[in-house]
């Protein structure tokens, strides 16, 4: 890849540190003003200099080359998506047809590799300030380096779950222009290299920088665990196929590696919101008992006894934004920085128009009978508030699902003539209910990358695949319990009278096979859009060491056309991996293509994304 001239990155840096962004100020931190060229080996002299180098990463991460990504890659195959009907975007089709060509500048790896090397020139140059800035002190290196080489194993991490085996980049590149001449290493060797350096700096990462869009914009100590607990996942996943026999302890070691992490997040988001509680006096009397996770959750029912100040997940997460729930969150603020993809891609509030991407049909259209089913033919039950969040509700009869989430403000539901929190569906008609949806009166979507729901189910998906005992599988069932009841709250209300059916019932998914898929639909309902699913996907199917049951549980719903076809063309593990860019192929002869998605034609260089 071609990486971003390096006197850009260095333009950038300055103009945060003109504009008074250096990492000490909080309103104008992604702030980026044009500025004049700066050479390197002028730039790093002290401390400034590297803290502005670090918000340069963050201004990295919310670029629309890596937002377009965030989506196209995580999300666009799997299926919660369809191409809405009348956008011409043939890479769009090709992509959701499994029809994966090299030539599509959506393959581009350069931008997440830029973002890689901005964190190579902090870890290579901050030891070089300490020797220049006597201010600089080693206990005030650590923390950046801890964001470092946390954000350069979060894009590495992005790209092995994209491509599989990727190059693996150390070092930092100075010359505009210069490519990077790396082999691919193999998908288990980064995955090794990213949780040994995550494992170094977890200690040294900041737990409270003094303010809340700093606590949920930047790298902590809880962001570090929660891509750790990610990490583990994954390898643990890929070690647990059946062609990976002889690694099977190696998988177990991780999954309860994972389970540690989840648990360090949540036992600190305890401790925070105790001292919160006890410090703001918002509990007369203070505490008199201990909290637990289901405490943490901000409350959908304004009646809950819950210990949140706040009400309305959906609103405070995706809305107000920086909720308690929080864990890593790109800031976005509208005017310094816009979020602009989402109006391409899911809905363009200002021409009022559908993006490229609608929520499938097969799991908007119609409600699930009961969230026990076996083998649910749609999504939601009819109680679920999340069928609103996720998707716009039109009405009953409605065709299209235009993707809600990240548009909205807020969301209320309920029966015509009296919407609110509390007013919840109790028939499967939908005929006399409406929904009230408050856009963003700007492009200043946040992009959450870990928040607390998304912890609570890697530790239920981790205890799914780690036990066979009744008293753990229940614990992992309690976990995702606690999320679905926030967001179905008539479902276990005193005043629903079919609540044993509403409500989610342990015998049903008691064991692993049945909490593992329990945990599958939960995650889906909750991270819509996020950017998660298509992992998740290649996550289960890995863990099979096959991709059968993933296509016919999964996949193959959003297909009512050429299943059969879909089906043949991803029959291998490898198929569920992107091709490379053949730019990058061209520009890097050490690279290797994914036979899959191989192609006769002349490799030629083609424009990026």
């Amino acid at each position: 890849m071609r990486f971003m001239k390096m006197k850009n990155l260095y333009k950038i840096a300055l103009g945060c540190f003109v504009a008074g962004t250096t990492l000490t100020s909080c309103d104008d931190f992604l702030t980026i003003k044009p500025t004049s060229q700066i050479v390197e080996e002028d730039f790093w002299e002290d401390k400034n200099d590297l803290e502005n180098v670090v918000a340069a990463c963050y201004v990295r991460l919310l670029q629309g080359d890596m937002m377009e990504r965030y989506i196209l890659w995580g999300e666009a195959r799997s299926d919660n998506f369809v191409k809405t009907i009348g956008k011409d975007w043939v890479d769009l089709d090709n992509l959701m047809g499994a029809n994966l060509l090299p030539t599509a500048g959506m393959f581009s790896w350069t931008p997440f590799y830029n973002e890689i090397n901005y964190c190579n020139k902090i870890l290579k140059n901050g030891p070089l300030i300490i020797e220049r800035d006597v201010t600089f002190t080693e206990e005030a290196w650590k923390p950046i380096k801890a964001e470092a080489i946390t954000l350069r194993a979060l894009s590495h991490f992005w790209l092995l779950r994209t491509f599989g085996n990727i190059p693996y980049a150390t070092s930092d590149y100075n010359n505009d222009g210069q490519y990077m001449l790396l082999p691919q290493t193999p998908q288990e060797q980064v995955l090794d290299s990213i949780i040994m350096d995550l494992e170094s700096v977890k200690a040294d990462g900041m737990t409270n920088y003094g303010n809340t869009v700093f606590n949920k914009g930047r790298i902590t100590q809880k962001s570090i665990y929660a891509l750790l607990a990610d990490v583990y996942l994954w390898r643990a996943s890929l070690n647990a196929s059946p062609d990976s026999v002889n690694k099977h302890d190696k998988s177990r070691q991780d999954y309860q590696k994972c389970i540690e992490c989840c648990d360090f997040v949540i036992e600190q988001m305890i401790k925070d919101k105790t001292e919160d509680i006890n410090k703001n006096g918002s509990v007369v009397g203070g505490l008199t008992k201990a909290l637990t996770v289901e405490d943490l959750l901000i409350p959908n029912d304004q009646n809950s006894n819950s210990y949140s100040d706040e009400v309305g997940a959906f609103d405070e997460i995706f809305g107000s934004k920086n909720s308690d729930e929080s864990i890593f969150e790109i800031q976005i603020d509208g005017t310094n920085n816009t979020n602009a993809i989402m109006a391409s891609y899911f809905y363009n509030i200002s021409k009022a128009e559908t993006g490229s991407f609608c929520c499938a049909d097969a799991l908007f259209s119609g409600f699930e009978t009961s969230p026990n089913s076996t083998g649910p033919s749609s999504l939601f039950t009819k109680t679920d508030m999340r069928k609103w969040e996720d998707a716009t509700w039109v009405g009953a009869d409605q065709t299209e699902y235009r993707v809600n989430k990240y548009i909205a403000t807020s969301v209320m539901q309920g029966k015509k003539g009296v919407v609110g929190l509390n007013q919840m569906m109790t028939d499967n008609t939908a005929s006399d209910y409406e929904a009230v949806y408050t856009n963003r009166s700007t492009d200043n979507a946040n992009w959450i990358f870990y928040r607390l729901s998304d912890v609570m189910l890697m530790k239920a998906e981790a205890i799914s695949q780690l036990y066979t005992d009744e008293a753990n599988l229940r614990e992992g069932f309690m976990l995702v319990r606690h999320i679905f009841k926030r967001s179905n709250p008539y479902a276990y209300s005193t005043t629903n009278s079919n609540a044993s059916n509403d409500s989610l019932n342990f015998e049903t998914f008691s064991t692993p096979e049945g909490l593992e898929a329990l945990v599958m639909a939960e995650r889906q309902r909750e991270f819509f859009a996020e950017g998660k699913r298509w992992f998740d996907l290649v996550r289960y199917a890995q863990r099979k060491g096959s991709t059968t049951e993933m296509v016919k549980n999964f996949l193959g719903r959003k297909y009512s056309e050429n299943k059969n076809a879909i089906v043949s063309k991803l029959s291998t593990l490898e198929s569920l991996f992107s091709p490379i860019y053949e730019s990058e192929i061209k520009n890097n002869p050490l690279l290797k293509q994914n036979s899959v998605w191989k192609t006769n034609e002349n490799t030629s260089k083609t424009d990026e994304f």
